[in-house]
This record gives structure tokens, C-alpha cells and sequence, in this order.
């Protein structure tokens, strides 16, 4: 097994810390390497979001035959990835981990390794925010408990809360917040305590083989930091919160019993002292709770390839995959649904939290000589990952239960709270966020406005003339769009299509939704439309489905409306297409064009519209005159 990126991280062991990790036998973390990308594993097992279920992680690794009865390694040279989130919900967080701790120094000496990753839930309980954890996971360290830090603790608390209660409510107030086992379990979790000690060693992201192993996800700005460079800005930024809050604990500025929300309110108070000694600290450590490597984007938080519709996240998850020299990644944090294993973005992304703890199947992912496939623990099946369709689960699928009238008003007069650059097509559009009184619709924006005689002139003007053609004509394709000015730029908005499926996407994933007499009947019209306004190279990434309803959108028209009056349509689907149509074109003219597009096209441009819309109507013409002889020589 060949090892590859070797580095040594730079991450000091406070004085007389306690290091019962995986690494235990080996060097403290100041002296050792750490090895976070790997080549020629022969197998790896990958396990997400434990959450304290001790046991079906030992009958998960017993069926990958990573273990034997007596709980010892025989793995081998495999490899075990646990994804994050081992702590909080179920009772058996500190057996998991003291378990992978003693995995990984059996594995490491029969040429194996056991990757434990962070994941949100392990940082949530270092920062001290402890919601999840059970009462029995608190009794796991009632034997350790400093009896001296209760008594301080609970004369802290009986002080503050004095005249709100009687004593006795005061008493089991205490003890539902502060259970027994609470202040060991937390000292245990300090920087310096037996499990902080381990946890702040462990990679958000590992890579084996060219597949990467992370709880949450990447953005294209961590994967440009590259494996190393994700691993250290994670692990520096939690430390030096831990070091911060150790700082302001031992000075005695903050008491060492308050929860994380607790924290940064007694902080901001003596951050917002400027004369106080502890400001500029207590400031740090404000910050150091806000730091983006451990929030909502960061690699242990972030959903948005896990949800996002594929059309949007696409190409953050190749950029990602590009920046890491990545074939694939796995991902856990997010339920997938119905406690199954499942891949998105044609294989490039497999997501395995299928909520363990609660599911009678846990099951784990298996990378072998190339393959990715499933493990089922209850019958020893190995599977193919359930694939998911690419509409995603978005996090802002509130928005498709709006009425096109109210996206229509929220694209109109909402404030635009989030923007992020697709950058698909020359016209780099932006997809914004709009909200209005609790409401939230998503927009396309287009700013771009090339010349009008540049070869494939390239205006923003084009989408909305779209648009406005098509409703002329009755055709209700094009998605709401309108002219609108951003941060002062103006530009076309045009509605997201929620929930819908492109041309590309359903032919790579051999999805029958364009084959029923509906979708063919509407590509006819589209045909027929993008003849009309000079539009001949729709691509398949251009034309939408709505799974539950089958019907079609046409977006990117930024390109049509050239001044060549040639028609690429040859009329092959006239037969197909409704009456109302050939009578929509008849009753286009200059006047009802110039008033309803003059604001956007050039008079050339309204010309060819015309010339065109006259060798279309020939076309459907000879067509139905080609069908009505064909009938007649049926009846001969």
C-alpha cells in the first residue's frame, strides 16, 4: 500500500495532556505525521452519523469482516471510514469512541487504518453545545466526576436563580440541566481532557484512492485549500476557540459551567467593554465561534450538495472534485430518506447517512477495485446505491408551493438575500435569492448585453423578449421573467423552475420523462418557437420537465433573436402540433411585435422575426397538406 501528500501538522499537545487516541502508542501530534491521503487500499468501508449506536456499529464492521467476535481488527490492509457524528442522540457515544480509538492502533499495526472523522456533532460538543446528548451518555462519566466543581457549579446556579424559585425547584432545575456524570463527561472534552485531547487530532476530510471522505461537504473555497490545507484550517479554528475559552476559564472571567450560547453571551458583555483587561480576548473568542471552517458552509455543515437541485450544485461538486484530484465523494450530516445509501451527480456523489440509529438495516458503503457499492448488515447483500432523481430536496423548496403570481411578485419587489454566480453559459448568470414577508422565491439574473451585430450577439434583452413572445402566442414555456435592476445593474430576472428535470440530465440518468404523447407534443411547439425567434441550438440542459405534472420549460434565450430570416426547422413535427398554433403566428404583425417587444429588440430584429414566422407557416402548411394526401390515399 502505497501512502501519499505526508505532512506534518503543526498542532501542539497542551502540557500533561492525556492522549488516549488512535495515535497513542505512536508520537504525540507535535511530533508525528499525518497521512490524510491515501493510494492502493485494497478495500474501504465507509459509515456515517453513528450517533451513539455502538452496537450496529459493531454489526456493521462484523458483516464487512473488519472485526472479529472478540471485537479485535482482522481487516487487514481495508480501510474503515467513519464520517462524523459518532456522539449525541444515542446512549453509546463514548463506547464508539473508545472503541475506534483502540480500532485504529490495531489496524494501523496489521497495515490497515480506521479514519475517524469530525463531524458536526463532535465540535458542537467540544464548543459545548451538548442539546443531543442523552442523559446516558452523561452517566458514562458520573465515576469521574469532580464532586468539589458540582458543589462550585450548583453555588453558582443557586445565586442566579435565588427569588426566581424555591430552593427545592431551584434543586431539580439544577439537576435536569447539570445530570450526573455532566461535569465529567465535559471535562473529559476539554482540549486537554481524555476524548478533546483525540477529537482535535481527527481530519474533516480524508482521500483514498481518489474518492474523498467528508461529513457535511466542500465548497469551492475550501477545496481549494486542498486536503491538507481543509484539515488545518478546520482543526487550527477549533483549537483556538478551545484555547481562547481556556484562557478566559482559568482567569476566572467566564464560569467553567455555561453552555456555548451561554459563552458568547458573557463574552460579547466583556467584548464590548473596551477598558477591560479581557476585551481583545473575549472578542477572539466571539470570532472564533462565527469562523466559517465551523459553520453553515464549512466542510462539517454544509448541505448544499447533499440538497441542492444537481442543475445549480453541479458544477461546485466538479470544481471540488477538480481542485482534489477527486473521481467521487461521500458525504453523511444530511438523511437521505427511507434508510437507504444513495448517489447523486451521476455517481460522482454518494451520501450515506440513512439515519443508523433509527433504521432495523444499517447498512455501509464498500469502495473495491473501482466499484462503489452497498452493504447490507442484516443479510450480508452487497447493493447498488439507490439513485436519486437530480431535483434534489432544495433547501428552499418552500418556493414551489407559491402560485407563479406570487414568485412573479416576490421577482418584482423582493429583497435579494443571497446571490451566487452558476457560471454555466457565456452570460454567467446569477441565481438570487428574493424574500418578502416570509416569503422567498429564487431568480435567474442575466446582466450581459453584447452588441446587437456581434456574431451570436448575447443580450439579457432576449430572455425577456422571450418570454413576452411566448405568452403573445399563447405557449406558456418560458418561466416568468422581467427586466429588473440589482445593485444597479440592469438585467433580465427570470423565475427558477423548481423541482424539474433538464433534457441532459434525464438522458444520462435513461429517465423516460420526455417520452409520453405531452412532452413530445410541447418539444414540437418548442421546435416551432425556437425557429420563431432564431434560437436553432437549444441545448438539452435548456429544456425542463416537471416530473409531477409533465410539463415543459424553455429557459436561455439570451442568444436567440438573430437577424437571419434562415429557419432550421424542417417541418417534421407539423402533423403533431395543434391548430391554435398556425393560428397564433398568422396573427403576429409588425404592429402587435413593435408594441409588445420594441423596448427590447432592434427593428432588424423584428423583421426577422416575421420573415421567419412566414417560412414557418409554409412549412405547416405543406405539412398538413402532405398528411391530408396521405389520408387520401389510405381511404383509395
Amino acid at each position: 500500500m502505497r501512502r501519499i501528500a505526508i505532512l506534518t501538522v503543526a498542532l501542539a499537545t497542551p502540557a500533561g495532556a492525556l492522549l488516549t487516541s488512535a495515535y497513542a502508542a505512536e508520537p504525540q501530534p507535535a511530533q508525528r505525521e499525518a497521512i490524510w491521503e491515501w493510494a492502493g487500499v485494497p478495500r474501504v468501508v465507509a459509515i456515517g452519523d453513528l450517533h451513539g449506536s455502538h452496537n450496529k456499529l459493531v454489526r456493521l464492521i462484523e458483516s464487512a469482516g473488519l472485526i472479529n467476535a472478540e471485537l479485535d481488527w482482522s481487516g487487514g490492509a481495508d480501510h474503515l471510514v467513519v464520517a462524523g457524528d459518532f456522539l449525541d442522540r444515542g446512549p453509546g457515544g463514548r463506547e464508539i469512541m473508545d472503541l475506534l480509538r483502540r480500532l485504529q492502533r490495531e489496524a494501523g499495526a496489521s497495515g490497515g487504518r480506521v479514519h475517524v472523522l469530525l463531524g458536526n456533532h463532535e465540535v458542537m460538543n467540544l464548543m459545548r453545545d451538548t442539546r443531543y446528548v442523552s442523559a446516558a451518555a452523561y452517566l458514562d462519566f458520573a465515576g469521574e466526576e469532580d464532586r468539589a466543581e458540582r458543589r462550585a457549579a450548583w453555588r453558582s446556579y443557586s445565586r442566579s436563580r435565588m427569588g426566581e424559585a424555591g430552593l427545592a425547584q431551584i434543586r431539580r432545575d439544577f439537576q435536569q440541566r447539570y445530570p450526573e456524570g455532566f461535569f465529567g463527561r465535559r471535562r473529559a472534552f476539554e482540549l486537554d481532557g481524555e476524548y478533546g485531547a483525540w477529537l482535535t487530532t481527527l481530519p474533516a476530510v480524508v482521500k483514498i484512492d481518489g474518492v474523498l471522505y467528508v461529513h457535511g461537504g466542500l465548497t469551492e473555497d475550501f477545496a481549494a485549500l486542498g486536503v491538507d490545507g481543509i484539515n488545518h484550517r478546520v482543526l487550527e479554528a477549533l483549537r483556538r476557540h478551545l484555547e481562547l475559552r481556556a484562557e478566559l476559564e482559568d482567569a476566572g472571567v467566564l464560569p467553567s459551567h455555561l453552555d456555548m450560547s451561554e459563552i458568547f453571551a458573557a463574552v460579547s458583555r466583556v467584548a464590548d467593554r473596551p477598558r477591560n483587561r479581557w476585551a481583545e480576548t473575549a472578542r477572539k473568542l466571539r470570532n472564533s465561534t462565527l469562523d466559517e471552517a465551523l459553520g453553515a458552509r464549512g466542510p462539517l455543515w454544509y448541505r448544499g450538495t447533499a440538497l441542492e437541485d444537481e442543475r445549480i450544485e453541479r458544477q461546485t461538486l466538479e470544481r471540488v472534485l477538480e481542485f482534489l484530484d477527486a473521481r467521487a465523494m461521500v458525504i453523511a450530516h444530511t438523511y437521505t430518506g427511507g434508510n437507504k445509501i444513495t448517489s447523486r451527480f451521476r455517481g460522482k456523489l454518494y451520501r450515506v447517512d440513512h439515519d443508523i440509529l433509527g433504521s432495523s438495516r444499517p447498512m455501509a458503503l464498500l469502495v473495491e477495485r473501482g466499484s462503489i457499492l452497498v452493504l447490507d448488515s442484516v443479510n450480508g447483500k452487497v447493493l447498488a446505491p439507490e439513485r436519486e432523481l437530480p431535483t434534489g430536496r432544495s433547501l428552499h423548496a418552500t418556493h414551489a408551493a407559491l402560485g407563479e403570481e406570487e414568485r412573479a411578485d416576490l421577482l418584482r419587489d423582493g429583497k435579494v438575500t443571497h446571490s451566487v454566480e452558476l457560471g454555466r453559459g457565456s452570460s454567467r448568470p446569477r441565481l438570487l435569492v428574493l424574500e418578502r414577508q416570509g416569503a422567498r422565491a429564487r431568480g435567474i439574473f442575466k446582466t450581459v448585453e453584447t452588441p446587437i451585430d456581434a456574431p451570436a450577439a448575447d443580450r439579457y434583452q432576449h430572455e425577456v423578449a422571450a418570454y413576452t413572445l411566448d405568452r403573445v402566442l399563447g405557449l406558456d414555456m418560458v418561466p416568468f421573467t422581467m427586466t429588473r435592476s440589482i445593485e444597479g445593474h440592469e438585467g433580465s430576472l427570470q423565475s427558477w423552475v423548481e423541482g424539474a428535470v433538464d433534457r441532459e440530465a434525464a438522458n444520462a440518468y435513461a429517465l423516460e420523462l420526455y417520452d409520453g404523447a405531452s412532452p413530445r407534443a410541447q418539444l414540437a411547439r418548442a421546435e416551432v418557437f425556437d425557429a420563431l425567434i432564431g434560437n436553432p441550438s437549444r441545448g438539452p440542459d435548456d429544456v425542463l420537465l416537471m416530473i409531477n405534472d409533465e410539463k415543459v420549460y424553455l429557459v436561455d434565450h439570451s442568444q436567440a433573436f438573430s437577424t437571419s430570416t434562415e429557419v432550421s426547422w424542417n417541418g417534421a413535427t407539423a402533423s403533431s402540433l395543434e391548430p391554435d398554433l398556425a393560428g397564433s403566428l398568422r396573427r403576429l404583425d409588425r404592429a402587435t411585435l413593435v408594441r409588445e417587444l420594441g423596448s427590447l429588440l432592434e427593428p432588424e430584429q423584428i423583421d426577422a422575426i416575421l420573415a421567419r414566422r412566414d417560412v414557418i407557416l409554409d412549412r405547416l402548411e405543406d405539412g398538413a397538406s402532405g398528411v391530408g394526401a396521405a389520408a387520401a390515399v389510405a381511404a383509395d
